[in-house]
């Protein structure tokens, strides 16, 4: 599948080992996979993101389980690029996080809110985070949620059950927001949180190496009606583009061959070519500033 056929990728991470990424996590992902995965450098990120259209990448700031990935640095690898947009991340929990938020926007030019209850160590009932989402709210940018499981204890997966996001889109009904990797390995359960909330979505990312789970997952988006709520995602460096997409031909293929649900290729395109860009709102900033990498009206 071809750059033009994957339109935008809405979740990207870079950082590198020993500097962004480091213990408890890091020993953790040796641990689960034998190695270090997440140890990028922005101008392998930007070879990699030539697969996509347009690609998302996540600042992270979850100090907690031993990752900072700071949102100058996510700034400085999207700035000059057309096809990157940078999302911030500032943990809640941290003094004065709103006023940190409202300066990555506003000076960062950063268009998004990474958010990881589970690895920043807050719930998202928190009034702190309720704080953070009021500027993500007044600036009008989306915001992209960790809201399932994940391989290291150092992580608090009570934080994670995507029935904690029902509560915060009741209090922000017009903020756009995502549960990354279909909330996995609840994935019922995140579908039946966005079904509810008319700007709440999915994203795909990291499941290509679970092809029961996902066929599950779109059998279950299928049943709930919302399957035009999926977004395409990698999760790089994770997976690739085009690992993503191979898993997902898969996944429809196991959906069909046990009469799970009619997932067919042309729904696989669909996901690959949406416009998630327009779905989040993003391009402009509600103040009149542009997203990093993207001018005004773009």
């Amino acid at each position: 599948m071809t750059r033009a056929q994957v339109t935008v990728d809405v979740h990207t991470h870079l950082g590198q080992h020993g500097t962004h990424v480091c213990d408890p996590l890091a020993h953790d992902e040796i641990r689960a996979w034998g190695e270090v995965s997440w140890n990028v450098t922005p101008e392998e990120h930007r070879l990699a993101a030539e697969a996509a259209g347009t690609s998302i990448v996540l600042a992270f700031d979850a100090e907690p389980v031993g990752v900072v990935v700071p949102n100058d640095y996510v700034a400085a690898t999207v700035d000059g690029h057309d096809n990157l947009i940078g999302f911030a991340s500032v943990n809640p929990n941290r003094p004065g996080a709103p006023a940190l938020l409202d300066d990555a926007i506003r000076t960062l030019r950063l268009g998004g809110l990474k958010l990881g209850p589970c690895y920043q160590h807050f719930h998202p009932h928190d009034a702190a985070c309720f704080d953070l989402l009021e500027v993500a709210a007044h600036h009008e940018i989306p915001v992209i949620w960790h809201q399932g499981t994940t391989f290291t204890p150092a992580a608090i997966v009570d934080y994670a059950r995507p029935l904690q996001l029902d509560q915060v889109a009741r209090r922000f009904p017009d903020l756009r927001m995502w549960i990354a990797h279909f909330g996995h390995p609840w994935a019922e359960e995140a579908l039946s949180v966005i079904r509810r909330h008319e700007h709440f979505y999915i994203d795909v990312s990291a499941l290509d190496t679970r092809p029961w789970q996902l066929a599950q997952a779109l059998t279950a988006a299928k049943e709930y009606r919302v399957f035009d709520r999926i977004l395409f995602g990698t999760d790089y460096p994770f997976s690739t583009v085009e690992r993503t997409v191979a898993g997902l031909r898969k996944a429809a293929g196991l959906c069909r061959t046990l009469g799970m649900a009619d997932v067919t290729d042309g729904d696989v395109d669909r996901i690959c070519q949406r416009d998630s860009l327009a779905l989040l709102g993003l391009g402009v900033h509600k103040d009149g500033a542009a997203a990093p990498g993207r001018t005004v009206g773009s």
